[in-house]
């Protein structure tokens, strides 16, 4: 692994006086490798393995197992209808609620209205953003 400055060194300039200086998309730059530096040397240190054969081939293998893939939004119903008995609001005359839930690696705001006949129906959802 590089260390800090031979990371650094890549993106000094100088400036018009002679001195070494570092612009701000630089230092950026310069952070976000030695970060991806690190999580790579700490990844290779703590391989994980099944049997004789490594889990992953290599970093980028196992930077790609991270992405979550998106979650059916049935399967965000389903959860939600499967807890929605233990929020439904104490006021009688309520006729709309919205809850949260998290599942498959995300949270959601499920929305429900009550029908005509009294009975909570799922209307939708939308995921939170952090």
């Amino acid at each position: 692994m590089k260390s800090k400055e031979e990371i650094l060194g890549k993106y000094y300039s100088q400036s018009a006086d002679g001195l070494p200086e570092i612009s701000a998309d630089g230092l950026l730059k310069a952070m976000e490798e030695y970060k991806d530096a690190a999580a790579e040397a700490a990844f290779n240190a703590a391989r994980q393995v099944d049997g004789e054969r490594a889990r992953f081939a290599g970093y980028e293998d196992y930077k790609a197992s991270l992405q979550q893939p998106e979650v059916d939004v049935d399967h965000v119903q389903l959860v939600a209808d499967s807890i929605v008995s233990q929020f439904l609001p104490d006021d009688p005359n309520s006729l709309k609620f919205s809850l949260d839930v998290n599942t498959g690696g995300f949270s959601y705001t499920v929305h429900y209205v009550r029908t005509p006949e009294g009975f909570w129906q799922y209307v939708g959802n939308e995921q939170k953003q952090f």
